[in-house]
C-alpha cells in the first residue's frame, strides 16, 4: 500500500476522485508528477499535459511510460472523447476557464468526468496556529490557505458539466525543518524583509519546529484535501459526422 505521507493526497481521495477500475485519465498541470504517480502507481493508465517541456520529461522518466507531452489546456492535442476522466492537481486555476472547460469536456467520453483536487491548510493545530501568527506578523495577508480553489466555482457556471460534488480527506503532509524554512523563505512578501527582520523570522520559524517535531520524525503539515469531480454533459456539443472531433457551439 502507498504510504499516504509520501503522497500528495490519501489514497482514499484519488480512489473517490478517479475509481477503482482501470481508466484512461489526462492529468493536467502534471509537473514532476506527484499526483500523476499515484495515479500510476493504481493502475490507472496516465497521460501527463503540462507547459514545461522539463517537467514532462522528467515526468516520463519517473512513471517509466511515454504517454506524456507539453502543451496548453486551452488547446489540448488530444482526439475527441478520449479520456474515462481528466485530473487537475493544485491547477484549474492556472487556465482560462472559458476556454479549458470547453477543452476538457471535448476529450472526456460520454460519461467520462472532471476531478479536481487542492490541498487547504488546516489551522486547528497549535504549531499550525503559531507558524501562522508568526507569517502574518510580517505580512498580515500571509498563510490564507485556499488559494485557487475559487477557480471551481467556474464549473458550476459551465454548460458543459454537472453534478458538481465535493467531498473533503485529511491529508497530513510531512516537513522537515530546511523545508519548513524554506516554505516560509519562498512566500513572495519574504524577500521585501529587511536582512535582519528575515533571520529573526528564520531564527523563530527553526524554534518552532525544534519545540514542535518529535525527532526523529519530521512535523506533520495537516490539510485538508478538497476534491471536486463534476460529469461531462455533451448535450451542448455536436459530434462532426465521419469525424473523430466534437463541434463546440459558442
Amino acid at each position: 500500500m502507498t504510504d499516504a505521507r509520501r503522497t500528495p493526497y490519501p489514497e482514499a481521495a484519488t480512489r473517490w476522485m478517479v475509481g477503482e477500475r482501470r481508466a484512461r485519465v489526462l492529468d493536467l498541470g502534471s509537473g514532476r508528477g506527484g499526483f500523476a504517480a499515484m495515479l500510476h502507481d493504481a493502475g490507472h493508465e496516465v497521460f501527463g499535459l503540462d507547459r514545461e517541456v522539463g517537467a514532462v520529461a522528467h515526468l516520463a522518466e519517473r512513471l517509466g511510460t511515454r504517454l506524456h507531452v507539453a502543451g496548453q489546456v486551452e488547446s489540448l492535442p488530444y482526439l475527441s472523447c478520449h479520456f474515462d476522466v481528466v485530473t487537475a492537481s493544485q491547477t484549474l486555476h492556472r487556465f482560462a476557464p472559458g476556454l479549458a472547460l470547453t477543452e476538457i469536456a471535448r476529450v472526456l467520453r460520454p460519461g467520462g468526468h472532471l476531478a479536481i483536487a487542492y490541498n487547504t491548510r488546516d489551522d486547528t493545530v497549535p504549531w499550525v496556529r503559531r507558524l501562522t501568527a508568526l507569517m502574518r506578523d510580517a505580512d498580515p495577508q500571509a498563510m490564507a490557505g485556499d488559494f485557487g480553489t475559487e477557480a471551481v466555482q467556474s464549473l458550476t457556471e459551465s454548460p458543459y458539466f454537472t453534478g458538481l460534488e465535493r467531498r473533503n480527506f485529511r491529508n497530513w503532509v510531512p516537513i522537515t525543518r530546511s523545508g519548513l524554512v524554506a516554505m516560509v523563505q519562498r512566500q513572495p512578501w519574504a524577500a521585501a524583509l529587511s536582512e535582519d527582520r528575515r533571520a529573526r523570522l528564520v531564527a523563530d520559524v527553526e524554534e518552532l519546529y525544534d519545540t514542535s517535531a518529535r525527532r526523529p520524525e519530521p512535523l506533520l503539515l495537516p490539510f485538508q484535501a478538497s476534491c471536486w469531480r463534476a460529469e461531462v454533459d455533451h448535450a451542448g456539443l455536436v459530434l462532426v459526422e465521419d469525424e473523430d472531433a466534437l463541434e463546440i457551439r459558442l
